[in-house]
This record gives C-alpha cells, structure tokens and sequence, in this order.
C-alpha cells in the first residue's frame, strides 16, 4: 500500500517528502478516515527510510513530523471544542458507544491531557483521543503539553525506525 505514496512523494522530491510527513500524520488526528487509509506513522517512517538513501535530510523529517503530529493533535482538539455538544450527545444517546469510542472516552475521562499521550502510539486512539479532549474541556495548555512531548516521542521513534529499515534494505 505504501509504493505508490512513496513513487509520488519521490517524484516530487524532498518537498514531496516532507510535505507527505508532515500532512499524514496531520490529517490522521484530524480526520479519522485519512489515518485509517494511511497511518501517520507510515509517513514518518517511509521519510526516515529516504532519509537514509539521502533523499531528505533526517533532521528535517523528524521536524516536519513532530510538526504534523502536533498540529493535527490540536486540529482534532479544536474539532471537539467546536463541535463537543454533537460529539457527546452522539455518545451519550447510544445506548452503546462503538468500542472504540468508548475505550477513547474512558482514557480521557481517568486521564484528562495524558490521554493524548497513550492515544499518540494507539492506533484508533490516535485519532479519537484529540477530539474528546476537546470536547472534554481539558485547558489547553495541559493538553499542548502532552502533545508536544508524546509528539516529540512518536516522531522520533518512526522516523528513526524508518532510518534503521532503510540502512538495512537495498541500495
């Protein structure tokens, strides 16, 4: 699933690249269905793979996908804050949230901001736990602070998994 993204970023060069690193894993927290066609961290990691093939540079990868992390995080954040009577009347008027949704809901409810954390490296969680926040009315400074550390984590950890893959594949 990941060579025709990568052929494009490719074709487009470094600012193809990182301009795929930085908007996957932006779109991923902010719309759910981009992260479930493509995960974020299938971008930060197929960067960090050209990376090392010298395609981009690996300081600029991890910065753009820190950025992206962040900025998508605090675009489903300001989702919840805008839309949270919708979000928690949809919740609350089924008699049974979706698994999921309710897996999220109780993380931020024992949680509060750190949910954001747990929810970086969970999949579907990812890309639930920004807008329950929101609609939670965590203050947003606490929950900046938790995205920018879990953000700093996740995005050096795939771009650096991505490096290491790379230096060990063909070419």
């Amino acid at each position: 699933m990941a060579t025709w993204p990568a052929g494009q970023v490719l074709a487009h060069g470094s600012l193809g690249i990182l301009a795929a690193v930085l908007l996957l894993p932006a779109l991923e927290a902010a719309l759910p269905a981009i992260g479930a066609l493509m995960p974020g961290q299938t971008a930060a990691v197929m960067g960090g793979t050209l990376a090392w093939h010298g395609h981009v540079a690996v300081e600029a990868t991890l910065l753009t996908a820190f950025t992206g992390a962040v900025l998508g995080n605090l675009a489903g954040y300001a989702v919840g804050r805008r839309w949270q009577g919708r979000l928690t009347d949809r919740l609350g008027a089924r008699s049974r949230p979706s698994r999921y949704a309710g897996l999220a809901l109780g993380l931020v409810e024992r949680r509060g901001a750190s949910a954001v954390f747990v929810g970086r490296f969970t999949v579907v969680l990812r890309t639930l736990v920004p807008a329950l926040c929101g609609a939670a009315g965590i203050p947003l400074r606490s929950y900046l602070l938790w995205s920018v550390l879990s953000s700093t984590i996740w995005a050096s950890a795939f771009v650096l998994i991505g490096y290491v893959i790379g230096s060990a594949g063909p070419g």
